[in-house]
């Protein structure tokens, strides 16, 4: 296995090849997207000359490949946690799934699951990654199917913490874009555990879906709600 010294050394004077080379499909995903963006005009391209744009283009698969080599993976809840860094934090285990190994954004889903999660799966975790993949493959504007495969997400606002300070309910809203282009807005609810194990850890109640307007409450669901 390489270490993470070589692979280091690899991103910094060698940052295609590390990138076509070194990443899993999944982590090369990411970064076509990000080089995609600037490509098109986004981020660093903005119409620059050829010239520019292929530094750009370096530049940016330096950033992303160093970025991989910091994270960690989201890992299970805990104390030290902040309710506001539980979303981005598990939005990123997701996109890198297969980092550090593979189905690990999906596992740690798992373990910020509540218990509702798990009853629907009956405590089964190879269930539930198996769902998560078939949801992906079948619907690109489900969850999991923007957070793993889409092309974009972003928070739309600050967290919003019931009954300030001390409450134990918080939400989060976030809009994604699915890989043919769809948008969704998704706003997630997180509880605060209050006895032990794990006493003060967030967890995810629930993540609910808006239609494709982006609105919560559409008038569309009651007569035959779609895409």
């Amino acid at each position: 296995m390489l270490s993470v010294h070589y692979l280091a050394v690899a991103t910094l004077v060698f940052p295609s090849v590390f990138v076509n080379c070194f990443l899993c499909p999944s982590l090369r995903k990411v970064v076509d997207i990000s080089l995609n963006t600037i490509s098109a005009g986004g981020e660093e391209g903005n119409g620059d000359s050829d010239e520019d744009l292929f530094l750009a283009i370096q530049e940016k698969k330096k950033e992303i490949a160093d970025n991989l080599l910091n994270f960690q993976g989201a890992g299970k809840p805990r104390p030290e946690l902040k309710p506001e860094e539980i979303v981005p934090l598990l939005m990123t285990a997701l996109k890198l799934n297969d980092f550090p190994e593979e189905d690990a954004g999906l596992v740690s889903m798992w373990e910020f699951a509540s218990d509702t999660t798990r009853y629907i799966f009956k405590n089964n975790i190879t269930e539930f990654i198996e769902s998560c993949h078939e949801t992906i493959e079948e619907f690109p504007t489900s969850f999991y199917g923007a957070a793993m495969d889409g092309l974009s997400w972003n928070l739309e606002s600050n967290l919003s913490r019931v009954g300030g300070e001390d409450g134990w309910i918080a939400t989060h809203v976030m809009k994604t874009i699915s890989s043919d282009g769809r948008m969704r807005r998704w706003q997630w609810e997180l509880r605060k555990n209050r006895r032990s194990p794990c006493l003060g850890c967030w967890y995810v109640e629930l993540i609910g879906s808006s239609d494709r307007h982006g609105d919560f409450e559409s008038k569309d669901r009651g007569d035959g709600w779609s895409d």
